[in-house]
């Protein structure tokens, strides 16, 4: 994030937040100006008093803090010693350099709390203690309560960074708006550029992730309620694996994507970060940082770090960043806060894996719901308290603010039905993440299809997608313009359950192509030297083995046009339905270690397309074919063709004309001895996508215009050897027309 000016934040400043201050908030503005003066002009015998410091710590005018608010210090209201410490710190900051006004504040911060828990109270007030420091010391204090809001403000204003926690930054924070703005005058103006800090997160930085569902705020104003977007629970990931080091293996990813890489770069990143992991694992983390977590975006070829990955890069404590992603985007996680809150210090780690395998119909083991709970506990919302049985887990101080913060219908709008699990392929997030927008959740299947514009019958689009998910591998064969490449997509979606491109990676075969493009091999790594790349096939794989739980799909078009037998190598062993899995996995060509081992994941489905009218393409040999389903496609001007082209206005005595002249020259071509079914001219070519025009007239222009630069070219091919004969078909298909 670029750091935003000082004429933009004026101009926020005097525009939008201008209009939300006097239209919206200022009754709070009010309340808090009221409460500090009163903070502010206390003198000793009425500050020491239990009521005073009741007042102190309770007054909720300068924020409403949120699940904190459950934390009470009643007996600290009387500890003259703690009021007489806070008291003598009143006036303490004037006159100091910013470093140390910070530090001075940190100071008072940790000593406090150091104080009062556990004396006064099982959880440390921290979002209290921040709202009491907020009216000592409005000059250099926001109404940010809590860590992450401070440290994502202090990213968006580009404010110095002073050593400490989160509530050193305070001062930085006030200066850079104090900079921008001008000085603030009088004690009205110090808590409106206080209230701004507030202001510039919830426009700024407050943003859910697409397609999060939409969580009603109670009170828009200052808070330590933790920021949560929810994902719909068909749009989450299914569990999230997690490796040593997982954080700092992250970090590492983010920080070496900040002026961007290369996926091959990202990947020689990750192994020599995590020497434990193969080229396969590097893949899964990839997907992790991305759709799993956010944290990375695809531009183009390049990586880059999100907003959230960019937050990591400056948060004192890069792991509790991933709090709310891990809670948003990870089904399961939030499952996970509320079933130990209800138990708290009786679950233990397996019971904990076994409710959560409870909750995914196609969870067929425990590890799923193992990486939630390592991961609820590398985020610090989970611990594992000692005691009578050892084990037990409890939420943190900082688990039960995300706990209390889900929606109080969170168990019965976020779950997996059985019939989700099957149908739709559990679409989840991308992307980013891949850091983009999370996956569409809209179900895909043999309707859709038809409805996009296939003309064959239900029953042969079912038949297929049936197929696909049966034999796993299948290839689409026909003459041109059937509609190959169209449909192999779409079988595609109709598998995955939901039209998300995430899922589906297509690439052409091409004569040049080889193993070591689609598999693995050897390329310059930019600075004289070789380095071992995977291809698009390993890709895929890691994709898939990364999330076992839902399908993904390859299409290959044209796959004869390559040599498939040299191009996959022992991956055609491995793409045998009866072989996809890991006690089948074999040695690559091009291992990363000796003892490397790939195999082809259950969820990894292969649709090829093969056309069969081309002369300079290879055969398909028996091994390839052997490990194949074929689906044979026919040009099909029938009745859904003529309805799909009736619907964009073209005249039903045209389309009558276009499917005789069509189908004679069909007819033609099939018995042709030295041509056949295989070189009939497929619907494509006759099938508008959007209206020629208003007239008739140009509907028959977009016919004769089809035929001139698309059918003629293609039957002077097939008759290259008899010219003339070429000519009289294109003259049939033209004439009287």
């Amino acid at each position: 994030m670029t750091a935003i000016s000082a004429p933009e934040l004026v101009q926020l400043f005097e525009g939008r937040f201008r209009t939300r201050l006097e239209m919206e908030w200022s009754t709070w503005r009010n309340a808090y100006v009221e409460h500090a003066r009163t903070v502010q002009e206390a003198d000793k015998d009425t500050w020491l008093q239990p009521q005073f410091q009741q007042t102190l710590w309770d007054d909720t005018s300068v924020s409403s803090i949120g699940p904190g608010q459950s934390v009470t210090l009643v007996s600290a209201y009387d500890d003259a010693d703690l009021a007489s410490l806070l008291f003598q710190a009143r006036d303490t900051l004037d006159g100091l350099p910013l470093d140390r006004r910070g530090a001075e504040l940190d100071d008072l911060y940790q000593s406090v709390l150091t104080r009062v828990h556990p004396r006064y109270t099982p959880r440390r007030p921290k979002a209290r203690l921040a709202r009491l420091l907020a009216a000592m010391f409005p000059s250099d204090m926001t109404c940010l309560m809590d860590a992450p809001r401070v440290w994502t403000v202090q990213r968006i204003l580009g404010a110095q960074r002073l050593a400490g926690d989160f509530m050193a930054q305070h001062p930085a924070i006030k200066m850079k708006i104090r900079d921008a703005l001008g000085s603030a005058t009088g004690l009205t103006g110090e808590v409106e550029q206080s209230m701004f800090a507030w202001f510039l997160w919830e426009e700024i930085a407050n943003k859910p992730d697409e397609g999060a569902v939409a969580i009603p705020s109670i009170d828009r104003k200052a808070n330590a309620v933790p920021a949560l977007s929810l994902l719909p629970a068909s749009a989450q990931r299914r569990s999230l694996a997690c490796v040593k080091d997982n954080v700092s293996l992250l970090m590492a990813m983010i920080r070496e994507a900040e002026h961007g890489i290369s996926r091959e770069d990202l990947v020689g990143v990750i192994l020599g970060e995590a020497t434990q992991l193969n080229a396969s694992s590097a893949g899964n983390m990839i997907s992790q940082a991305m759709g799993g977590l956010g944290l990375l975006r695809l531009d183009g070829s390049t990586y880059r770090p999100t907003e959230r990955g960019q937050e990591m890069l400056t948060a004192s404590e890069p792991a509790h960043v991933l709090r709310g992603p891990l809670i948003g985007r990870v089904f399961g996680m939030g499952h996970l806060l509320r079933m130990v809150q209800r138990e708290p210090g009786k679950l233990r780690p397996i019971d904990i894996s076994t409710k959560l395998k409870d909750l995914v119909p196609t969870w067929t083991s425990m590890q799923p719901g193992s990486y939630i709970f390592a991961w609820a506990k590398i985020a610090g919302l989970v611990q594992v308290e000692d005691g009578a049985g050892g084990g037990r887990i409890a939420l943190t101080e900082d688990g039960e603010d995300y706990a209390t913060a889900l929606p109080d219908d969170f168990e019965e709008r976020w779950r997996i039905a059985p019939t989700q699990e099957s149908t739709a392929g559990e679409p989840a997030a991308s992307g980013g993440a891949e850091a983009k927008a999370a996956a569409p959740s809209v179900p895909y299947g043999v309707d859709e299809i038809i409805a996009d514009g296939c003309f064959m019958a239900r029953d042969a689009i079912s038949n297929a997608v049936d197929l696909v998910r049966r034999k796993k591998n299948v290839i689409l064969q026909g003459p041109p313009g059937t509609g190959k490449t169209w449909l192999a997509k779409r079988l595609g979606f109709a598998v995955l359950g939901v039209r998300d491109p995430e899922r589906l990676t297509a690439v052409q075969f091409q004569p040049s192509l080889s193993y070591e493009d689609f598999v693995r091999g050897w390329r310059p790594d930019g600075n004289g030297g070789l380095q071992l790349a995977d291809g698009v096939f390993l890709d895929a794989i890691s994709a898939a083995l990364d999330e076992p739980e839902r399908p993904f799909v390859l299409v290959i078009e044209e796959i004869n046009r390559g040599n498939p037998a040299q191009i996959l190598g022992e991956m055609l062993t491995l793409i045998e339905s009866g072989k996809r899995r890991s006690d089948e996995a074999l040695r690559l060509t091009y291992p990363r270690s000796v003892d490397e081992r790939v195999h082809v994941p259950d969820n990894l489905y292969i649709i090829g397309t093969m056309n069969l009218a081309d002369r300079s393409l290879a055969l398909i040999d028996m091994a390839l074919r052997r490990r194949f389903a074929f689906v044979s496609l026919s040009p099909l001007l029938n009745e859904s063709w003529r309805a799909w082209a009736a619907d964009l206005g073209c005249p039903l005595e045209i389309l009558d004309s276009i499917a005789e002249r069509m189908g004679g020259l069909n007819d033609v071509v099939a018995a042709d001895r030295a041509l056949g079914d295989q070189f009939r001219v497929g619907h494509s070519f006759v099938t508008p996508l959007a209206a020629p025009g208003p007239a008739e007239e140009d509907w028959r222009h977009w016919f004769q215009e089809t035929v001139e630069t698309e059918i003629g070219p293609l039957l002077r091919e097939y008759w290259y050897d008899r010219p003339e004969e070429a000519e009289g078909q294109i003259e049939k298909l033209r004439v009287g027309f």
